[in-house]
């Protein structure tokens, strides 16, 4: 198995593929209700990221939603012809995405070279807005434009798939 890719060489990528990013730097964050509590505010909007996984565990998805929105996953798995969906485990977000419980990240998906994680996309996210996500650390989140995360998503070979949520 290949290394994991950290911070840098994320950074490194989007700077290779000419991504202009906003940074906020803040403490360890692991869920958007933390951000709330502390106060801290990014630009535009803030993404929700959840790791699932198929009643099987056989297939496994990133959903992306807005940060205040709550995740119905009977709605999402009957949208993508799944019988149930929960939450992935920590070892499976480990070997599929290479970062801890907190961390789920859709820059994660250059860990994933062999495309097992599938991108599920609430259709509500604004495409006029940054969209901010952890660069593969807790202590901080990096804003990009929605044109610019789908070439980083191009980049990773993961087309997204458009849900409800």
């Amino acid at each position: 198995m290949s290394a994991k890719v950290d911070e840098q060489a994320l950074l490194s990528i989007l700077r290779e593929l000419r991504i202009d990013s906003v940074r906020v730097e803040h403490p360890p964050l692991t869920t958007i209700e933390a951000f709330y509590e502390r106060g801290i505010e990014l630009p535009d909007q803030g993404i929700k990221n959840l790791f699932l996984r198929n009643r099987k565990g056989s297939r496994y998805y990133l959903v992306l939603l807005g940060e205040r929105k709550e995740a119905d996953l009977s709605g999402i798995a009957e949208q993508i012809g799944e019988s149930r969906l929960s939450f992935a485990s920590v070892e499976k977000l480990q070997e599929y995405l290479g970062v801890d419980l907190g961390g789920v990240t859709p820059f994660a998906l250059l860990n994933d070279p062999q495309h097992k994680v599938t991108v599920l996309m609430d259709d509500e996210i604004s495409q006029d807005e940054l969209l901010g996500f952890h660069p593969l650390v807790l202590t901080a989140t990096q804003c990009i434009s929605y044109a610019d995360f789908m070439r980083f998503l191009g980049y990773t070979g993961h087309a997204p798939r458009t849900i409800r949520v």
